[in-house]
Order: C-alpha cells, then structure tokens, then sequence
C-alpha cells in the first residue's frame, strides 16, 4: 500500500524543481560579478556565468538570446551572443561543472571542438556532455588540457541554433532552420563534444 506522505513528497520535490527553474531564470546577466566570477579565460565567458566551490566544481548558468523568431512548430529561436554586448540575454541552461582533462582530436566548422576523454573518467552519476577547457590558448591536438566536464539542465523550451540564427525562418521547423529543439531537463544534444575513442583512429 503506497504511503500517504508519497503524493506529498513528489508535489514537494516538483515545486522544488519548479522554483529552481524560475530563479534560475530570474539571474541576471552582471559580467561575472560576484558570487559568479569563475572565468574559463576564453570565448564561454561571454556567455557563462559560474562560481566555483570549494571542491573545485562549478555550478552557474549558460546564457542565451532571443532573436524575436518563433518556428513553424512554434519554438522561440535562441542562440549564444556576447552578452557584455547585447542587454536581454537570459539564463538558457543550469550548468554544473567538474574538473577534468581532455584531448583535443578534432576541430570541425561551425561545430564544436571534439574531446577524448577515457569512458571511466567521465563524471558518474551525471549526465555531462560538453567538455570546456580553461585558459587563452586553444589545446594542443592530442596534449592533456585542463578544463571541466559540464552537465547541462535546460531551463525552458526553445529552439537552439548555435550559428546563423539571424537567418532562421518562421516558415521552417527548428530541424529545418538548422536548430536542436531544447525542451525542459538534461540536455545532452546542444553542446555535445565528448567521445571515447578517437574519431580518426581504427
């Protein structure tokens, strides 16, 4: 026979997941202010904001903009801008972050850079999905880089088009514009670049 408390736990933890998402969403760009002031160094910090416990992990936000286009399956289009530039960028994603080091094996266009790292040092329980390094300079092909494995929690529904979302059409699906439909919880599709084995290798 199901506990009497069970209904009342799970409406508590969905108002608990519910109130997460909406003062996630109430966090303001502020250039790294503080408590969030976690900087990778490179092209992310134009749209990331993280601060850094005391363990080393991250936990903060990826950040997102609008571009007034809605999709023919009605999603509103969003996409990464430099936020120090643009005024109405919103929190896209909670991110939670875990030291690591990978290697850089692949660099296509307009994609992701790809990094290896072993399958038994990928973060457990977890979902992450995207590999970001840390410092200026772009890693070395095949060197060890430091950085952080992230886990991403999309806080609304949306269409991401990483690039060329100014030329997304109303008229088309988000698949058709290019774009990775992003709906509410883990999303492991729009920063993707995370393998196991080498994809030139064997």
């Amino acid at each position: 026979m199901r506990h009497p408390l069970v209904p009342l736990l799970l409406a508590v933890l969905g108002l608990s997941a519910a109130t997460a998402t909406v003062a996630a969403e109430m966090v303001p760009w502020r250039q790294h202010q503080r408590p969030f002031s976690f900087v990778f160094g490179n092209d992310i910090d134009s749209h990331q904001q993280t601060r850094q416990r005391a363990d080393g992990s991250l936990k903060g936000y990826l950040y997102v903009h609008y571009t007034g286009i809605v999709t023919l399956d009605g999603l509103p289009v969003a996409t990464h801008v430099d936020c120090n530039m643009v005024n109405d960028c919103s929190v896209g994603w909670v991110v939670e972050g875990t030291p690591s080091a990978a290697k850089l094996v692949r660099q296509p266009m307009h994609d992701h850079r790809v990094f290896l790292i072993a399958r038994a040092d990928i973060v457990q329980p977890g979902s992450p999905s995207h590999f970001h390094w840390t410092g200026r300079d772009m890693p070395m092909p095949y060197l060890s880089a430091p950085g952080f494995q992230l886990e991403l929690t999309a806080v609304n529904t949306f269409c991401f088009i990483h690039h060329g979302a100014e030329a997304a059409m109303s008229a088309a699906s988000c698949r058709q514009n290019g774009g990775i439909e992003v709906r509410h919880g883990t999303d492991v599709a729009t920063h993707l670049n995370i393998v196991t084995n080498d994809p030139a290798g064997p």
